[in-house]
């Protein structure tokens, strides 16, 4: 994944491996965490592979090292970007992926989030059978404790599909932090 997010980063823009770990830091990083012992090795091999070309400014004693996407390394990032998710996995995955979402034809994108929306109401429906199956029967503390972690991913379920929507939609981002009621006045 880190390689992806990489190539991503330095996909339209030059950019050195510190410029590369402070972009991670204040976009992705609210969902995806890179150390310096993961990103310089990285940085290394998409080099080797050629996926990114390294390009050296001189910078005072020692040179800047400058990482860019090559074109076989923006392909390669564009065929991740666009294949089939396999959704099972880790959410924060899935957001990487649709944090670069941007970088993807309008067509392609909408078909991805599509796939994502159809997905998270078939889990929804699951859940909603579980919550009608042992909601009235809840008896002690332990059982309430259980039935409060399906109620959470219920909530999760609908904000998610509310999200992949609203993003779907290109909406204006602040709107979508309104709260219901907020949002019915405004309608």
């Amino acid at each position: 994944m880190l390689d992806y997010i990489i190539t991503g980063m330095v996909f339209d823009e030059a950019l050195t491996g510190y410029d590369i770990r402070r972009e991670i830091e204040n976009g992705i990083g609210n969902f995806y965490k890179a150390s310096n012992g993961s990103l310089y090795p990285a940085l290394k091999k998409l080099a080797q592979k050629g996926h990114l070309s390294m390009t050296e400014e001189p910078h005072g004693n020692r040179p800047k090292k400058y990482y860019q996407a090559s074109e076989e390394g923006k392909q390669a990032f564009l065929d991740w970007l666009s294949a089939p998710f396999d959704l099972s996995t880790s959410s924060d995955s899935l957001l990487a992926r649709i944090y670069f979402f941007g970088l993807l034809p309008e067509d392609s994108r909408k078909q991805q989030l599509q796939t994502y929306e159809l997905y998270y109401q078939q889990i929804l429906q699951k859940l909603q059978t579980l919550e009608r199956q042992f909601s009235a029967s809840i008896t002690d503390d332990r059982e309430y404790f259980e039935m409060s972690t399906l109620y959470l991913g219920l909530q999760h379920i609908q904000d998610s599909l509310r999200w992949f929507r609203y993003i779907g939609a290109q909406k204006p981002l602040p709107a979508f932090l309104r709260t219901d009621s907020e949002r019915k006045t405004q309608s």
